[in-house]
């Protein structure tokens, strides 16, 4: 009777083993396949207000994956916000360098990778959104990127294609998102208004929320039936799991939010508990009215969930702001960008050689001096003479990075 069991469980491993390798196989094909892809016969915008527009929507989407250093330059590199078990997912270098950036490469295959997903080389990118925005917002972006602004200054950094794991090879190979079916050219947005239709488009085609609010790496999971109720994975600290939050209406969701309040979080940062949202949540800066109210009206029509954030995850700390500057530092969530390894570290050292004051402005109210800053809004939690006391410290600490 043993023995019968034992080959039992043991046909049931080489079965197990077989299915895992066929499916790896199967992942693995799906990646290294060159694709028909469309080239969008859309050019670069020109005119100021579309760049602006373009600029807008770059900071808010673009810029977390793209910059991954205190440089500054979107020169792309490993995205550390990812499970480590993948392997390293590399974003691509978009400066105007002539070989290692962008600079020599056709309006046509920027706008094919962004709304088709699509490398130069013809195969998929594996963590890139697909972005179903109108003709006239992915003109705008590219228009932005064709600029002179200092994020596209050249950087000869050369990145290579993503160096997968085996368990990253059959996790995205396998999630990877079928081919979308929108057309190369012709997409329009609906009207402007705070309406649904507006909200769903900023909220599904323009900042892709899904992609982040919506568990698993299913490429078709934005359009699922748990799109944004949270709890996809970033990665691992010492006290837990960051995972992406609940946004739909539910009681474990937005649904105490008011308005004010949902704008608060969505462009400075801060919820309504007075915590600062982590990384990698974007700050999406100088939304109008108009965008609030369609995103608040649009996440009120999707199915509430219930869903709660895992047992593992690291918690929200609420910062007591009578702490000393050093404890702030973590509680309000500075250390996760200019914490040690952090990769936003280097950015503190010009903060040695200025005037403390200045410091404490930029600490308060960064949007002031940089509006499409990803930092924190940090003015209705920190008076003046707490942010000084914050500048002086973070000079003092900043003085001791090589």
């Amino acid at each position: 009777m043993v023995k019968k069991i034992l080959i039992g469980l043991g046909g049931l491993v080489v079965l197990l083993v077989a299915v895992v390798v066929v499916l790896f196989l199967v992942a693995s094909s799906k990646l290294s396949a060159t694709v028909e892809a469309p080239l969008p016969p859309i050019a670069a915008a020109t005119d100021a207000q579309s760049i602006a527009r373009g600029k807008h929507i770059f900071e808010s989407v673009c810029y977390d994956c793209h910059v991954q250093d205190g440089s500054g330059r979107a020169a792309g590199g490993v995205m550390p916000d990812l499970p480590k078990v993948f392997g390293a997912v590399i974003t691509a270098n978009l400066t105007s360098h002539p070989t290692a950036g962008i600079k020599g490469v056709s309006d046509g295959l920027l706008a094919r990778a962004v709304r088709f997903g699509v490398r130069r080389d013809g195969h998929r990118m594996v963590i890139m959104p697909l972005f179903g925005m109108s003709d006239e917002d992915l003109s705008a972006v590219l228009g932005f990127l064709r600029t002179n602004d200092e994020l596209f200054a050249p950087d000869e950094r050369v990145q290579t294609p993503p160096q997968l794991s085996p368990v990253g090879k059959l996790a995205l190979g396998m999630g990877l998102a079928p081919m979308p079916t929108w057309p190369a050219s012709g997409i329009k947005a609906p009207p402007k208004g705070p309406t649904v239709e507006w909200g769903a488009y900023l909220a599904q085609d323009v900042y892709v929320c899904a992609e982040c609010h919506t568990p698993g790496v299913d490429g078709a999971k934005a359009r699922g039936p748990d799109a944004f109720k949270g709890g996809f994975k970033f990665v691992d600290t010492p006290e837990g799991g960051i995972y992406s939050t609940n946004i739909t209406f539910g009681q474990a969701g937005l649904a105490q939010y008011t308005v004010p309040e949902f704008s608060r979080a969505l462009q400075h940062g801060i919820n309504r508990e007075g915590i600062p949202l982590r990384l990698p949540m974007i700050r999406v800066r100088n939304l109008d009215d108009v965008d609030v109210q369609a995103l608040y009206t649009f996440l009120q029509s999707v199915p509430k969930a219930e869903d709660v954030v895992p047992p593992d995850a690291a918690p929200r700390v609420k910062a007591n702001l009578q702490s000393g500057p050093e404890k702030l530092f973590s509680d309000l969530g500075c250390a996760l960008c200019h914490g040690a390894d952090a990769k936003y570290r280097d950015r503190l050292k010009p903060a040695v050689g200025k005037p403390a004051v200045e410091v404490a402005r930029w600490i308060r109210n960064p949007e002031a001096t940089s509006p499409g800053t990803q930092m924190p809004t940090y003015h209705d939690l920190l008076t003046d003479e707490q942010a000084l006391e914050m500048a002086n410290w973070v000079q003092a600490y900043a003085a001791k990075i090589p």
